[in-house]
Parts: structure tokens; sequence; C-alpha cells
């Protein structure tokens, strides 16, 4: 890991899963280049979708990373937040809740991305798998 942030999500993502009795999930360099990928990728295009611009989903994202995995989801937000209040947005939501949730991933990356003419606009792209 090599910022703050991606410490205090993955602390907050962890906490999650520990009030629910689960194992916690490691940082996976790979999927973090993924999230970063598509980060970058919708803030060009300025919208939220786990299509990507480029008409790329999750599974082709993780194989361009050279992550090979047996499960893989992906969690987006558009929330000018820190990592806390994020996780807590995805876990008021099912969809979301239930993949921070499955027992079934070992491994995250994230990235978040702020719009410099609009702070309101700062994207969080969360990718969980299991190789």
């Amino acid at each position: 890991m090599e910022s703050v942030w991606q410490a205090d999500i993955l602390f907050h993502v962890n906490a999650a899963r520990a009030a629910h009795n689960l194992a916690p999930l490691q940082w996976n360099a790979r999927l973090a280049t993924a999230a970063e990928m598509h980060a970058t990728d919708l803030q060009s295009c300025r919208r939220l979708a786990h299509e990507g611009c480029d008409g790329s989903d999750l599974r082709l994202r993780a194989q361009r990373v050279g992550y090979t995995f047996r499960r893989l989801s992906e969690n987006l937000a558009l929330c000018p937040c820190d990592a806390a209040a994020v996780v807590q947005a995805w876990l008021n939501s099912d969809g979301h809740r239930r993949n921070l949730l499955d027992p079934n991933v070992s491994e995250m990356g994230a990235d978040t991305r702020a719009d410099a003419m609009d702070l309101r606009r700062q994207q969080w792209v969360l990718v969980m798998g299991r190789q």
C-alpha cells in the first residue's frame, strides 16, 4: 500500500467485516490497479458506471492487470467523503453490502478520484476478489 487513504479504506472495510465475524481482506496491488484504471476511465467521461467508457466490464479489467480470479465484485460510489463514510454508505445499500460482506472474497484494491472542477464528484472504486 502506498497511501494513508488506502490503509484507511482497508481498515474500515475490515472493521465492517469483523463486525460480522468475517475474515479480513488483504490489499492486492493488481486489484488496486484495476480500480485505479476504472476510476481514471470514469473520470475522463464524467460518469459512474460498472461499464467502463471503453466498454470494459469488471472481468476484463481484472484480466488486463493479470488478476486470475474465482470470485470478483465491485462497489462504486460518488461521494465527496472519507473512507469511513463511503464504507458506511456501501453498508447502507443492499447490493453493495452483499459485496462488502461476501465471505468468498479474500482480497481488495481501491481507488478514489476527485474532479478538480467539481469536488462533489469524488469517485470511489472498490474491487474485491479471490484468486
